[in-house]
């Protein structure tokens, strides 16, 4: 039988746990590829048992009155960017020389914050660093017009696997439209014809539902930034387990659950507002109005997979992420001027030898 994953007593996480090899006592590791602990020393495996219960959707309202689960109930060592302001918790092992999301060496340990808002669920990763490495170094070696040296930011120590903390959201929605329809009509004037658009107002109600929206609730990532890897298997959020945290970083949430739905609000909107222009009838329209109101909100905080590639290069921070569940890729790189002002030049000395034949 299902049944919600339980509340931590008092909303404080559970004990701290370690998660040691059961056949030599080291620290073990979440092995993507297959799904298990692995003992990087023995190479002993160990399943991690699915869990029973599911991760349900709460209320809005009941979100923004107080949070539930707290801490990582896992030892975690924290540390912040003081460039970007990310908050990354590691391995109590790991020695951190770089941000994970702005590539810069201006971290430092800060005490963990034991009233952290854990998320409810989690997508463990699926894919594991070499697979995400070819993946990101075939998506480079796509790109034109780029640095020759681009290549050589593509290294293992470069690619970093972070849990990013998200809210998703949930919520119906009715709106009410109303707008000048425009229909266009051929009419003649003497010999010739010209077109006209005759306006009349229309109006239509239109019910939209969202189902796990994705809102980063990230400092060191964009909404926008995240939003070309997407979708995640949101479906497969299973209850929050610190096993599966060994062997990467996680970031603290950044973003809280009122922020992120005014974020995942606005977007909504923008879809409704384009569904319902699409419900216009006509060739064409304008002053469309649109009111919207919203029911069955619900959320979930999630921790998604992503591997990060981030780098100073020419002064600026470009990043390329991985979707750790999925392997879609997307990111920025930077352009190299003189390779574009070669290309140009050629084609128009090209065209300038075609011309005078």
């Amino acid at each position: 039988m299902q049944k919600e994953a339980p509340a931590a007593a008092d909303g404080v996480a559970a004990a701290i746990r370690k998660f040691p090899c059961s056949a030599c006592g080291a620290e073990v590791l979440w092995a993507p590829g297959a799904a298990v602990l692995l003992c990087p020393y023995c190479g002993t495996r160990q399943e991690v048992a699915p869990a029973d219960e599911i991760v349900v959707e709460r209320a809005l309202a009941d979100g923004l009155a107080a949070p539930r689960d707290l801490g990582w109930g896992a030892a975690r060592k924290t540390v912040r960017c003081t460039r970007c302001g990310a908050t990354e918790s590691l391995d109590p092992g790991l020695a951190a020389t770089s941000c994970a999301f702005c590539g810069t060496a201006t971290i430092v340990d800060t005490p963990a914050d034991p009233l952290m808002v854990r998320p409810e669920g989690i997508v463990p990763f699926a894919i594991d660093q070499r697979n995400a490495l070819t993946r990101f170094r075939d998506w480079i070696g796509k790109l034109w017009f780029r640095p020759g040296d681009l290549r050589q930011k593509a290294t293992v120590d470069s690619l970093r696997g972070v849990y990013i903390p998200f809210w998703t959201f949930d919520a119906e929605t009715h709106s009410v439209w109303r707008a000048e329809a425009g229909f266009h009509e051929n009419v003649r004037r003497g010999s010739s014809t010209e077109r006209r658009t005759r306006w009349e107002w229309r109006q239509g109600v239109l019910e939209k539902a969202f189902d796990d929206m994705p809102v980063p609730a990230s400092r060191g990532l964009q909404p926008l930034e995240t939003r070309p890897i997407e979708p995640f298997p949101t479906a497969d959020l299973t209850p929050f387990d610190p096993r599966y945290l060994p062997g990467f970083v996680a970031e603290e949430v950044g973003v809280d659950l009122e922020h992120g739905w005014a974020f995942a609000k606005q977007r909504m909107q923008l879809e409704v507002r384009a569904a319902c222009a699409a419900a216009v009838p006509g060739d064409t329209h304008r002053n469309l109005q649109v009111q919207t109101e919203f029911s069955e909100v619900g959320y979930k905080g999630a921790l998604l997979p992503v591997w990060i590639a981030a780098y100073q290069y020419g002064g600026k921070t470009y990043r390329f992420l991985v979707n750790g569940a999925t392997g879609k890729v997307a990111g920025k790189a930077p352009v190299s001027w003189p390779k574009i002002l070669i290309a140009v030049g050629t084609v128009l000395l090209l065209l300038l030898i075609f011309a005078n034949l």
